[in-house]
C-alpha cells in the first residue's frame, strides 16, 4: 500500500477539522477507518483510496473499484443512542445530492434517492453509502461512513458523472464538494435532527407511488412504495391495503436500477 502526496481540501467548511489521507491502493477504505475508530481516531479522519482490492457494499455485497471514482471512509462520532443510525443513510444522501446536483443538468437528467442508501441519475446508481457503528453501552461512539461515487468508470448497468456531467469533472475537487456538504448536513442533524433530512429526501424519492419489491433476506413483499415512517422505515402498501412497514432489506422497482 503506497501512500500518494495527500490533497488536503482547502474549501471546506470549518465545523469539522478533516485529515484526509490519500492511499493508492488498499483493501478497503472501511476497514481502514474501522480501525482508527477503534483505535480512538478524532471524528473527521477520511480514508480516500484510488483504487480497492476488497471494496464492499451492503451484506458484502463487492463494490468493484476501477481507477477513476470516488472511494473514501469517513469517521464521525455523533453522540446519540445507536438506533438513530439509520438516520445517516439519509442524512449522507441528501450531503450527496446536494455535491452532484450542481455538475448535473436536471432539466436533462433526473437525479433520485433510493431507500435506503443509493443515489440513482436516469435510474442507474451513481453513487452508494455504506453505514457501520461502533457501540459501547447501547450508545454511539464512532460511525463509519463509505462512500463510493462513479465519477469516470462506472460498473456494467451504472453510470458515472462524467456522463451527465456539465464541465469537465475532477474526482478530488467532487470528493471536496461532498466533505463539504457533508460538514453542512452533519451541523445541521444536531441542530435539528432527523426530521428535515425525511422531508428533503422524500422530495427526491425514487419510486415513491410506484411498484416494488422488498427483499429481506428469507422472504420478499411485493406491493407499492408509500412513503417513510418518522424514523426512516420504508411504508409497503400492500394488495390488500395493508401497511408493512421494512426496517432492513433492498428494494426493486424493475429495470436496470
Amino acid at each position: 500500500m503506497d501512500d500518494v502526496p495527500p490533497d488536503i481540501p482547502s474549501n471546506i467548511a470549518p465545523d469539522i477539522n478533516w485529515q484526509v489521507k490519500v492511499l493508492s491502493r488498499v483493501s478497503s477504505t472501511q476497514d481502514i477507518v474501522n480501525l482508527a475508530a477503534q483505535d480512538g481516531d478524532p471524528e473527521g479522519y477520511v480514508v480516500q483510496a484510488l483504487q480497492q482490492a476488497s471494496g464492499r457494499g451492503r451484506h458484502g455485497n463487492q463494490w468493484q473499484s476501477p481507477m477513476g471514482n470516488i472511494y473514501m471512509s469517513v469517521l464521525l462520532r455523533p453522540e446519540c443512542k445507536v438506533s438513530r443510525a439509520g438516520e445517516f443513510a439519509f442524512v449522507v444522501a441528501v450531503a450527496l445530492y446536494e455535491a452532484l446536483r450542481g455538475y448535473i443538468d436536471e432539466t436533462k437528467h433526473n437525479i433520485t434517492l433510493k431507500w435506503p442508501n443509493d443515489i440513482l441519475v436516469n435510474g442507474l446508481k451513481i453513487s452508494g453509502i455504506l453505514l457501520e457503528s461502533h457501540i459501547k453501552e447501547e450508545k454511539m461512539t464512532g460511525l463509519v461512513i463509505g462512500i463510493g461515487v462513479n465519477i469516470l468508470t462506472p460498473p456494467e448497468s451504472a453510470i458515472s458523472l462524467q456522463d451527465v456531467s456539465k464541465e469537465q469533472v475532477f474526482v478530488n475537487k467532487v470528493r471536496d464538494k461532498i466533505l463539504l456538504e457533508l460538514d453542512n448536513a452533519y451541523a445541521q442533524w444536531k441542530k435539528e435532527g432527523f426530521a428535515p433530512f425525511r422531508e428533503r429526501w422524500l422530495g427526491h424519492a425514487h419510486g415513491i407511488g410506484q411498484a416494488m419489491t422488498a427483499r429481506l433476506p428469507n422472504v420478499s413483499y411485493d406491493g407499492v412504495f408509500n412513503g417513510l415512517t418518522e424514523d426512516g422505515s420504508l411504508i409497503l402498501k400492500m394488495p390488500d391495503g395493508v401497511e408493512k412497514i421494512i426496517t432492513s432489506g433492498d428494494v426493486h422497482f424493475g429495470g436496470a436500477e
